[in-house]
């Protein structure tokens, strides 16, 4: 089969069809001289020709790269060349329609001729914008010609060649109906989409089979009372199942709430570690009580004296992913204390040498992990395609075998192999027979390396759809072991373009379809999984990131650079540019690479490094995951109003943000999120129509406020009746704060934070809270109590309480008996260990409340003990809302530290927010 059309052309496609026919679509009647926004006449026309030019040339280009027939040969050398030659010419004209409506976006915001200014300097306005006007028609002009011959130039080559031709049984694009084109686009989606991949706990957790005797080894090391700190390795091969295993291990013996442990940690590690981030994210672990916040500078000395006095008396657990020197491991032990606590420590690596160092030489705690024999190779590879205890096609057998040899035994290989044949079990032997051939040269027994690998992911690649190629490139912009969440990456592939609505479906659960997808072919490793198994967090695994940096380079999709990179040589103009400067503390600016056509940028590292956004007009998507190692740093980001195309934009860092006061002219931005502190309230906001979720953490607005809290419940809340998710913290509460809550008809989810318990319960009525379906209470004492009728629609109750203050109320009184639809109900106690006397009596006072529900028998009931207390002194309340479960739900709006009367009218001018009609995603607001 010819190799499938690349994922950026595919994207490039629909948005060059979606760009032309919205500019064709704009009125034909020229605008006022003034206020110059839409096309002439003139311009429409030579646009109109330009666009079925394009048409004719694509339709040739489709069939050249993607013929009807699985058994066409591929391009040879020249076909190859011309199809690069026909994408980049595509590229050219997607940046010109941009250009082209960033322009007329710009006009649209020219000035308003006010009567009120000078006749001179009016005169002198207007001839200005006349003289603009005059340059663009110019522009357009020329563009549109150029562009013209080009496309002609391209159709005269592929004819003389005879690339690409149409055949009696192929017609040209513009002789296809567009619905047929959609229903054709809509039916491969469908097909996909609807392949069961089966997110079951196999499938999330991964499947250690064949590493019964290593995890009984582990096991034994684990527990084996010797008091002193030991250390174990697991080695082996990329690939080969060292991160599966130990993260099985670390699940069913870390995480288990009966494990020993006073506390744990499961690190990674990529290749070119920064130290500061790797410890600090070990510290948050280790002490999860005390959140390490985003705007703090640490030091890796700090960190690792800190590291190391919370560890002194404690025993731990702690798993280091994916070492690659020993050096590293010197800096890091250096914070992990010998207590003579039974502590245990896990590194998995490639490399032997390190895995000895590690061990302080002692071989007796090494494991080697080899590749996996054939049975149980087929094993793993017929579970992956058919499921566990199902009957493998007779008929496939043969051709099966001979594939699972070629995968060498890698778990990694057998895996999305075997993910991928499941994919093509409705195309038959056929399709299997040319999978298998186009592995003949492999050997992955021999060299099992990303060499290697690189066979099976390239075919793998190839098979893919449009839609997953894209988002699975769209990978390569993140850092080796970095924790992609769900959430953020579906609004960035929205953002891009790569989404199109479904079957009724909204774009958000499209794009949450194919994160699951790519989980299920086994392209990147699960991380956070809820009680649900459903997928929050992912990484990708080093093997499967080199490669997609090696295709997104091929295709020009994107680049990635490192602070060694600052000079490239690269041919092409960058789409997408992701700079990695995390170890950099001096840098130049970036070289031989056109910036103007860069539609995202990711950039990880120091904020002296960044380059300035104001050579990135055409930006859709900017990440910026930046720090400093200096305090009070900030960083200047009021040129994003100048970026007219930005769909999403996330900040994090421990920095100080200075962002624009107007974003009025972002009429496109769908994501706002700063977890960074920031110095300005975007007051224009209201303007930006296409705005779905926001989140500002952090603001400098009032200094004098208490951080993160209220001092009750504002009245003005009350007036959200469209508000669907609300997370609210509060110094106190009372029966009026609550009733002015069950007024919000539409609230689905509630997370309320008290800091100090009221002297009387708080009564949840018979009436309001008619669609609450999550609710967290988090407070002192269980001060809420429930009436019958109460909160119908509850599903799943969250509370968080401290031991001490459980007898401030009877407890005979919680009437968690009315609460008719709850199905999942989670406790978490807070206490010290002066406290143990009162843990039995709490526990068993709870589970004697949950007794008196009417169905407990069906009940999903999770109590434990934590060792903090909720609401102390000197713990921010933000802390408490950090361990609050992931409801799954959108975006957050934090405003802490800001004067009620500005909240009250800020909130109540967002029409967006207060008059969205129902729909699958909706407004959410955090106010902590």
């Amino acid at each position: 089969m010819a190799p499938a059309v690349s994922a950026s052309q595919g994207v490039i496609m629909r948005s060059l069809t979606s760009k032309l026919d919205s500019l064709l679509l704009q009125p034909p009647e020229p605008p006022p001289p003034a206020q110059p926004s839409s096309l002439r006449k003139g311009e429409r026309k030579k646009i109109l020709l330009l666009r079925g030019d394009l048409r004719h040339l694509l339709d040739d280009y489709y069939l050249l790269v993607e013929p009807p027939s699985d058994t066409a040969p591929p391009p040879d050398s020249t076909a190859a060349c011309w199809a690069k030659e026909v994408r980049e010419l595509s590229y050219d004209v997607d940046d010109f329609l941009d250009e082209l409506t960033t322009q007329l976006l710009h006009h649209r915001g020219g000035g308003d001729g006010s009567s009120t200014a000078g006749a001179k300097k009016m005169i002198s306005s207007m001839i200005a914008r006349l003289r603009g006007e005059l340059n663009r028609r110019r522009w357009i002009a020329d563009e549109v010609t150029l562009f013209s011959a080009r496309v002609k130039e391209a159709i005269r080559r592929q004819e003389s060649y005879h690339l690409g031709r149409r055949t009696s049984s192929s017609r040209p694009r513009e002789e296809v109906d567009d619905d047929d084109r959609e229903d054709s686009a809509g039916n491969e989606r469908r097909r996909f989409l609807s392949l069961t991949f089966g997110m079951d706990d196999a499938a999330v957790h991964g499947q250690l089979v064949g590493r019964d005797i290593s995890m009984q080894k582990l096991a034994r090391w684990l527990a084996d009372g010797e008091p002193k700190l030991k250390v174990a390795s697991i080695v082996g091969s990329g690939g080969v199942g060292k991160t599966t295993l130990a993260t099985e291990f670390y699940r069913l013996h870390g995480r288990r709430l009966d494990a020993p442990f006073d506390c744990r940690a499961f690190v990674r590690t990529p290749r070119k570690p920064d130290m500061t981030k790797i410890l600090t994210d070990m510290l948050s672990q280790l002490r999860p009580q005390h959140q390490h916040q985003s705007s703090d500078v640490w030091e890796v000395d700090r960190l690792l004296e800190t590291i190391r006095t919370h560890l002194q008396d404690k025993r731990y657990f702690i798993i280091i992913e994916d070492l690659w020197a020993s050096s590293m491991w010197d800096i890091v032990s250096r914070g992990l204390p010998d207590n003579n606590s039974c502590s245990r420590i896990l590194i998995t690596t490639e490399i032997e040498p390190v895995a000895l160092a590690c061990c302080g030489y002692n071989s007796e705690h090494i494991i080697k992990i080899d590749p996996l024999g054939d049975d149980v190779s087929s094993q793993l590879f017929f579970s992956g395609v058919v499921g566990q205890g199902n009957e493998f096609p007779g008929h496939l057998t043969e051709v099966s075998h001979d594939m699972i040899k070629k995968c060498g035994g890698l778990p990694l290989a057998i895996t999305i192999t075997a993910r991928h044949f499941k994919s093509q079990l409705l195309d038959g032997m056929q399709q299997w027979n040319h999978i298998q051939k186009s592995l003949t040269t492999s050997n992955l027994k021999k060299n099992p390396t990303l060499q290697g690998m690189r066979q099976v992911l390239n075919l793998i690649y190839n098979n893919l759809p449009h839609c997953l190629k894209a988002c699975l490139l769209y990978l390569s912009i993140y850092k080796e072991d970095y924790i992609i969440r769900k959430a953020n990456l579906v609004r960035q592939w929205m953002a891009e373009g790569f989404i199109n609505s479904i079957e009724n479906k909204v774009m958000e659960e499209v794009a949450g379809n194919y994160f699951d997808e790519l989980v299920g072919r086994g392209l990147v490793q699960p991380v956070d999984v809820n009680c649900k198994n459903e997928v929050l967090s992912c990484v990708v695994h080093h093997m499967v990131l080199n490669f997609i940096r090696c295709k997104s380079i091929e295709e020009n999709f994107s680049i990635t650079l490192d602070h060694s990179q600052t000079t490239v040589r690269h041919a092409d103009k960058v789409r997408r540019l992701s700079l990695h400067f995390s170890n950099a503390h001096d840098t130049t600016p970036l070289a031989g690479l056109r910036l103007s056509q860069v539609r995202s940028m990711a950039f990880f590292g120091q904020v002296k490094c960044m380059p300035s956004i104001a050579d990135y007009r055409l930006l859709r998507v900017l990440i910026l995951c930046f720090w400093a190692d200096q305090e009070k740093t900030s960083y200047d980001l009021t040129s994003i109003s100048e970026l007219l195309q930005l769909r999403y934009l996330k900040i994090t860092g421990n920095i100080t943000v200075k962002l624009p006061e107007k974003i009025q002219g972002l009429q496109h931005l769908q994501t706002l999120e700063a977890d960074a502190r920031a110095t300005a309230v975007l007051l224009d906001i209201v303007h930006t129509q296409c705005l779905l979720h926001l989140r500002l953490v952090l603001l400098d607005l009032l200094p004098h406020c208490h951080r993160y809290i209220f001092t009750s419940i504002p009245k003005w809340t009350g007036k959200l009746n469209n508000l669907r998710i609300l997370n609210i913290a509060v110094m106190q509460i009372s029966q009026d704060d609550l009733d002015t809550l069950k007024g919000l008809g539409s609230l689905t989810a509630l997370s309320l934070l008290v800091r100090t318990a009221p002297a009387q319960r708080i009564v949840a009525a018979n009436e309001g809270f008619g669609s609450l379906k999550y609710f967290m209470f988090v407070c002192t004492a269980p001060c809420m109590t429930f009436v019958e009728g109460a909160m119908p629609s509850v599903q799943r109750l969250n509370l968080r309480f401290n031991a001490n203050e459980f007898k401030q109320y009877d407890s005979k009184e919680t009437g968690l008996e009315h609460l008719v639809a709850l199905a999942e109900i989670s406790a978490r106690i807070g206490g010290t260990d002066d406290d143990e006397s009162n843990k039995t009596e709490v526990e068993s006072a709870l589970r004697t409340a949950i007794r008196k529900h009417p169905t407990p028998s069906t009940l999903m009931v999770d109590i434990q003990w934590v060792d903090w207390i909720f609401g102390a002194e000197g713990r921010d309340l933000d802390e408490d809302l950090a361990q609050q479960d992931d409801h799954g739900y959108g975006f957050f709006i934090l405003f802490p530290g800001y004067n009620l009367q500005g909240l009250l009218s800020f909130f109540l001018s967002l029409p967006w927010l207060l008059s969205l009609p129902s729909m699958h995603l909706q407004p959410d607001l955090m106010i902590v």
